[in-house]
């Protein structure tokens, strides 16, 4: 049985959570236009730390929380901790607080994340269906058992939904894609 690596490059890759959070901006920007209140921020708006630094712009807005797009993270902040200033909308808590909070979150999810990753564990697609069973883990690559071999994946694509079922960031048809054309390529001869 042949095992093929696949790389980010050939493969674009996305955790399932980062998925999620790209789908909420269209609803939230419908909800964010319903709240006309001059003391709640709008999608787009800046806000700020309570030194005056900018955390980030409202990337979307729900009843229950406010994402800040930090530039290298879309973080959720309850709206209740976001006041009006008169240099805008600011938070009280710093740049550096917020950042850190953001790498605790993030690596608390990644060990999460990681403890899943072991033999016999099934695996969906961002469009549910199941892909197959992880047949190993190291710190870069889990190796997936699929109806047509086993594929190397990036470790990076792998996350958990809300029940805790182990998913990677892409469907069942751009997995076929991907390893029928890693297949191809690996069966052209060689000189």
């Amino acid at each position: 049985m042949r095992t093929l690596a696949l790389t980010i490059g050939s493969l674009m890759m996305v955790p399932a959570a980062a998925q999620a959070q790209q789908a909420q901006p269209a609803a939230a920007s419908a909800t964010a236009g319903g709240q006309g209140s001059a003391a709640a921020p709008t999608v787009g708006a800046t806000i700020y730390d309570s030194a005056g630094v900018s955390l980030g712009t409202v990337a979307s807005i729900t009843p229950q929380a406010v994402v800040i797009n930090t530039g290298t993270a879309q973080v959720p902040v309850p709206p209740t901790s976001i006041g009006k200033t008169d240099k805008g909308f600011a938070m009280a808590m710093t740049k550096a607080a917020l950042d850190a909070a953001v790498a605790a979150s993030q690596a608390q999810a990644q060990a999460a994340v990681k403890a899943k990753l072991t033999p016999g564990t099934a695996v969906s697609g961002l469009n549910g269906a199941t892909l197959g069973t992880i047949k190993s883990a190291d710190a870069q690559f889990v190796t997936v058992t699929t109806a047509k071999g086993d594929v190397k994946l990036p470790i990076a694509g792998f996350s958990a939904d809300a029940s805790g079922k182990v998913i990677v960031g892409i469907t069942a048809d751009q997995l076929a894609a991907a390893t029928a054309g890693a297949t191809a390529g690996s069966a052209a001869p060689t000189k």
